[in-house]
């Protein structure tokens, strides 16, 4: 009997003498947006579904040997037109449809490469086809999102590791636990709905800063000295 009354007795102060510190803290960056994004279209109108293609091939090629810019999101869709007539539907033709993200750190590249585009549909001579940009717009590039993110995170446990000394008990890092605020997207400086002439890109969307967040969860055990 006395041996377990001795046991718990010793276990008592070790409970009293040590205890659990948990606590938050953010940390935030402003990181200068480093790309031109813009998105394209190629539209074109015919009841013949052979011109439509014909003409979107010129198109494709180009961008696929350009390398003046990235291309992503590339899509290509072709869908029969109507209208109402005395409310009667009445097929018109056919719509085909390229689409692309594009994007490049520099503006001369982007302007360069949508004036192509424009001679290639000028030299078409026709109206059946048109080219048109929109959302011309700084980002943040996602290789240097997370960069920075990467940065910020050895930032927080370099913090952790000054912070516990100055806590003046014997403490050890229990757990960190950081997450990042869903904040990567792309910011839009200037829309220019539906630009038909690579003249208008000579006005460039201003480039600023986008700030980005980092929370850090901590927790700590710690005893008295």
């Amino acid at each position: 009997m006395k041996r377990i009354l001795l046991s718990t007795l010793i276990a008592i102060p070790s409970l009293l003498f040590s205890y659990e510190l948990g606590f938050n803290k953010s940390f935030s960056k402003s990181i200068q947006n480093d790309k031109l994004n813009t998105n394209i279209n190629v539209v074109i109108d015919s009841k013949e579904i052979e011109y439509i293609n014909e003409k979107i091939e010129f198109f494709q090629d180009f961008i696929s040997d350009d390398t003046l810019v990235t291309k992503k999101n590339g899509n290509y869709s072709l869908l029969p037109q109507y209208v109402y007539v005395n409310k009667k539907q009445k097929f018109v033709g056919y719509r085909g449809s390229l689409q692309y993200t594009i994007e490049t750190p520099k503006y001369e590249n982007i302007n360069q490469f949508v004036s192509q585009l424009n001679s290639i549909k000028e030299n078409m001579h026709t109206k059946q086809v048109k080219v048109s940009i929109s959302n011309l717009q700084w980002v943040v590039s996602k290789e240097l999102y997370e960069k920075n993110i990467d940065e910020m995170r050895i930032e927080s446990i370099k913090w952790l590791k000054e912070y516990i000394p100055k806590l003046d008990t014997n403490c050890n890092i229990k757990l960190i636990s950081l997450n990042r605020n869903n904040n990567y997207s792309s910011r839009r400086y200037m829309n220019s709905a539906m630009i038909e002439s690579a003249k208008s890109l000579n006005i460039t969307p201003s480039q600023t800063k986008q700030s980005i967040t980092l929370n850090a969860n901590y927790k700590i055990e710690c005893k008295w000295l």
